[in-house]
This record gives C-alpha cells, sequence and structure tokens, in this order.
C-alpha cells in the first residue's frame, strides 16, 4: 500500500487486482486464463493465471473482478483533433469560435476519450492555446484525461490544408524554423501537410503541397530534436514524397492519383518502401463507417474522394499489410461524425473491412500504436514493469472484435478511472 500526495490532501492508494476470465496483453500471444493482474504504485507489478490468480479483498487491496471478461491494454487513439466538434459544423465552429471556447472543447474531447477506454491519446493537430494547456491539466490532474502527446499547430503552406489553426510555412527554411518553435513551445511531435485535405475549402487532396526535400528537412531537424514526424498525405504523389523523406509516421495513405476519374494511383513498390523502412501508417478507416451510420454532414465527399471506391481502398489497405506495413489506429477524432469515444470502431473496421484477425487488430490498437509514438517501455502492453494502462472489456475481443465496445473497467497508470460500468471521473 502507498500513499500519494495531492494538493494539500493525502490520498492513499492500495493494492489493486484485477481478475477476469482472460488477459490479452497486446503482444500478440495467445490469451491467458483465468488471469489475475496485479497493480502498486501505479504499475503492474504481477501477473498470475489459474490458482496462482486467487486474490481476495482485504486490508490495502482492491479487487476489481469481471466474470466473463477480458484484462486488455488501454486503447491507443493516433488521430485527434481536441479543439474540433465533430460535428457537422465543425469547419464553422473551429473558424469562428474563440480560444476559450474551443479549450473547453478540448477538455470534454479528453474526458469523452478516456472514459470509452482510451489510456493513450495523440493530438495530430490543435492550436498550441488548447493542446498545450490541456496537455499540462491532465499531467497536473486538474482535469481528467488521457496520457497525453501533442503537435501542437500542424506546419502546411500558406493557404495550405489546415492553415486556420496551423503554422504557414512555404520553404525549407520556414518549415525548419516552424518545427523549432514547436519544440521550443513543448510540442511531443510535428505534423506536417504533404497534400491538401478534404477539411479546407481549396486545397488539392491530388497534389503534393510539400516537394520530398523539404520534407527530408523537416525529419532531420525533428529527428536532431528528438521528435517523429507524422505527415497528412492524400494524393499519391505526397504518399511518395513522404516515404522518400523518411517521414515516421503517414497519416490518412489514401493513394488519390492525380486525375480524379481513376480515383487511386496504389503503387506496391513504394508500399515495400513503406515497409522495408518501418514507417507506421494511420489510415483513419474507420471514417467511411462512421459517415455512413450518421450522414456524410457538411463536408463534400464526392465519387473521386478517399473513400469513392471503399472496396478499392480496403483492397490497397489488405495488400499494404500482406508487405508487411505496419498499421496504427487513429480516428481522425474531432472531424465530422468523428467522436472522441468512437475508439473501438477502429479494430471494428479493421476485422471486418480489411480482414485482418481480431488479435491482430488489437495488436495495432495497443502495441504497435505505442511503438510508433516511441512509448513501448511505458505503456501498450500488459506486462510486469509497465504502467497500468489498462481496459477490461465484456466478452472476448479475440474471437469478437466488436466485444471493445463493451468497456467495463478503465485503469489509467494505476488510478481507476472506470469500474463495473460506472465513471468515476
Amino acid at each position: 500500500m502507498a500513499t500519494e500526495i495531492l494538493g494539500m490532501g493525502v490520498r492513499v492508494r492500495m493494492k489493486l487486482v484485477l481478475k477476469a476470465d482472460r488477459l490479452i496483453d497486446g503482444t500478440g500471444a495467445d490469451p491467458v486464463p483465468n488471469a489475475a493482474v496485479t497493480i502498486e504504485d501505479g504499475r503492474i507489478t504481477q501477473i498470475a493465471s489459474g490458482s496462482d490468480a486467487a486474490a481476495s479483498p482485504g486490508e490495502g487491496v482492491d479487487v476489481i473482478e469481471v466474470s466473463g471478461g477480458t484484462i486488455m491494454p488501454g486503447f491507443i487513439e493516433m488521430h485527434s483533433h481536441i479543439h474540433c466538434s465533430a460535428s457537422t459544423d465543425a469547419y464553422r465552429h473551429v473558424t469562428t469560435e474563440s480560444d476559450q471556447f474551443l479549450l473547453m472543447r478540448g477538455v470534454q474531447a479528453v474526458r469523452a476519450a478516456l472514459s470509452s477506454g482510451v489510456t493513450t491519446m495523440r493530438d495530430l493537430g490543435s492550436k498550441n492555446q488548447v493542446a498545450l494547456p490541456v496537455r499540462s491539466a491532465i499531467e497536473e490532474g486538474i482535469i481528467p484525461g488521457p496520457r497525453f502527446l501533442v503537435a501542437g499547430t500542424p506546419i502546411t503552406t500558406t493557404g495550405g490544408h489546415c492553415n486556420m489553426f496551423g503554422t504557414e510555412a512555404d520553404t525549407a527554411e520556414e518549415v525548419v524554423h516552424a518545427i523549432r518553435q514547436q519544440f521550443k513551445l513543448g510540442a511531443d511531435c510535428i505534423k506536417i501537410m504533404s497534400t491538401g485535405g478534404g477539411f479546407t475549402p481549396g486545397t488539392n487532396v491530388r497534389a503534393p503541397q510539400y516537394p520530398a526535400s523539404t520534407l527530408r528537412a523537416a525529419v532531420e531537424d525533428a529527428e536532431r530534436l528528438g521528435m517523429r514526424v507524422a505527415a497528412h498525405c492524400h494524393a499519391a504523389a505526397g504518399v511518395r514524397n513522404c516515404v522518400e523523406a523518411g517521414i515516421h509516421n503517414l497519416i490518412h495513405c489514401s493513394w488519390l492519383a492525380e486525375d480524379p476519374a481513376d480515383i487511386y494511383a496504389y503503387d506496391p513498390a513504394v508500399a515495400d518502401s513503406i515497409a522495408e523502412k518501418g514507417i507506421f501508417v494511420d489510415p483513419t478507416l474507420a471514417l467511411g463507417r462512421l459517415n455512413r451510420l450518421r450522414g456524410q454532414g457538411d463536408r463534400p465527399r464526392g465519387p473521386g474522394g478517399a473513400m469513392g471506391d471503399p472496396q478499392r481502398r480496403m483492397e490497397i489497405l489488405r495488400d499494404m499489410w500482406d508487405r508487411g506495413v505496419k498499421f496504427v489506429t487513429g480516428m481522425d477524432a474531432g472531424m465530422t461524425n468523428a467522436h472522441f469515444d468512437d475508439f473501438a470502431y477502429i479494430p471494428q473496421v479493421m476485422v471486418e473491412d480489411m480482414h485482418i484477425t481480431p488479435m491482430e487488430a488489437i495488436v495495432c490498437s495497443t502495441m504497435t500504436s505505442a511503438e510508433c509514438l516511441g512509448i513501448l517501455d511505458e505503456t501498450g502492453t500488459v506486462e510486469v514493469g509497465k504502467a497500468a494502462d489498462i481496459v477490461v472489456v465484456e466478452g472476448d475481443p479475440s474471437t469478437d472484435i466488436k466485444a471493445m465496445h463493451n468497456v467495463n473497467s478503465i485503469i489509467k497508470q494505476g488510478d481507476v478511472v472506470k469500474r463495473a460500468g460506472e465513471l468515476l471521473i
């Protein structure tokens, strides 16, 4: 048992034991039956199964037991914009609302994400005056939220994608300067817009915004500063530029052809390079499902868009998977129809539409995403010594991926956020 000083008070932190029918540790290993995980001082200290998993409540010991449930790593949301409303008026909101109001949206967003089982979250483009104070408030325990990594403002060309809340930079020198400014302000990573995007009127989703040489300068300077670079890329030419430049994480990776009549211009040889270089891909593949569920909203999505041929899009992604490309799980939360508590749709679509196995989708949602963020030594799997970022779901997601929607209990860095279906935040 340990105590933790919180402000003027003292909180007693009991030893916590989680028990369920099985443990999925996030590594891809077979589930461990009749599992128990012991947590002390915010970290995992023991994993047991079978008769070794016996544990009863007592002095200094708290037990959460979910019959029929599964213990697994907390979910990792790789792509969010916490200052965006996720509504059909998302563009109007982000271009007209005050920073103070956007800050309140951000507070609501991180709470919603944590409440759904997301224990680690990366924001890939919000105003600095929103993302940075929200991160600080989470770290100080002022507001509830996941472990929160931020890119701050995205880097884009003058008038480019997300210019309304981005840092505009056109030359390689200007891009490097923008990266250094984001580093100075405390960004954890860098987001750069290598092509136009559907959220920003007038930008071209089928053409690059930066040449490979400028993107390479961005990567080199970010790496010098110990940061990784994620790049928004819809156009196939933009994908090629990012791969040539050594971008660490491709966002969307839509392979859109220059000619809208062709829709896609997928290049398997470039996909092989993505796999060989160890570049992670976040295909934001659940957006199409959410648009069908909720209606497309006010942004135009004609037949030539990123999901103009959904079946072909999934065939491309599956071919990339088969070539060894590592996928991570981003929702693009905050964009129209992408709510901050929607995470479980991502692995569901991976299984139902990409046709990978449930266990493979779980690994993408946990271990692989943590690896992409550079925090796998701290979180992403349920292993002794790691931070206790854990969810307990009802059912078995290794056989029915939709069980990831049914989160019974949530533990974030050892603190119980949800218990037996009841939120405690």
